[in-house]
């Protein structure tokens, strides 16, 4: 099997839907929008994921992402935690920090059931979250940065639309569709988040962090976020 095909089936592994970490028990305050009709059809879904990508995942996770996969890289185990706590600092809502670290923790377990050996790498923090655990996870099968970061991506959209569809009667072909129009976007925000500076990093999405926290006290709900 030629290099580029293992990095892909890697890839694939890594982000696949059904990787045993509970990502899909989540849905970052889309469930609140779609119950009070801030999203009320596929077209306002798609502006809404749209504007994650852009100034919320794309500012935020992404060019942490970029900065853990090279931390871990290069065993720099000071910056890993310093990215991992900053990221956890920029969680607006309780509902989006239990998120972080639940699913992190979660990931732990993971890691551990692929190689008992991790473990040397996961005592480095003690609150880990999905970006430290995905990139993690890339950096130890040799999945190149680009790549990496392009599976992340498509993890985070694909659950979202699988949210929507849950959440809302939205059709699996208008869900598809959605997909496919976002491919773009997707790939703009991973190149916007490598030339961010360090300070320029986080987040300005007021909308999200009010739909989380109201979110904690819906009536009835489908998500923990």
């Amino acid at each position: 099997m030629s290099r580029n095909s293992a990095n892909l089936l890697s890839l694939l592994h890594i982000s696949s839907p059904a990787l045993p970490v509970g990502a899909f028990a989540y849905s970052q305050g889309l469930e609140y929008a779609l119950d009070v009709q801030w999203c009320k059809n596929a077209e306002q879904i798609e502006e809404w994921l749209v504007s994650a990508l852009q100034y919320g995942i794309g500012m935020l996770d992404l060019p942490v992402y970029k900065r853990m996969y090279e931390a871990w890289q290069q065993k720099d185990f000071d910056s890993v935690r310093s990215w991992n706590q900053e990221l956890l600092c920029f969680r607006e809502s309780k509902e989006l920090y239990l998120e972080d670290v639940q699913v992190g923790s979660a990931y732990v377990q993971w890691h551990l059931g692929q190689d008992v050996n991790r473990q040397v790498w996961l005592d480095e923090l003690t609150e880990p979250t999905v970006v430290s655990m995905s990139a993690l996870a890339a950096v130890l099968v040799d999945i190149p940065l680009n790549m990496a970061i392009q599976g992340f991506v498509w993890s985070w959209c694909e659950n979202q639309v699988t949210c929507a569809c849950k959440a809302l009667p939205l059709g699996q072909t208008q869900a598809q569709q959605i997909l496919q129009r976002l491919i773009p976007k997707m790939q703009l925000a991973i190149e916007e988040a490598k030339t961010i500076e360090d300070d320029d990093i986080g987040t300005g999405l007021f909308g999200l962090a009010m739909a989380s926290s109201l979110h904690e006290f819906q009536y009835s709900r489908l998500f923990r976020s």
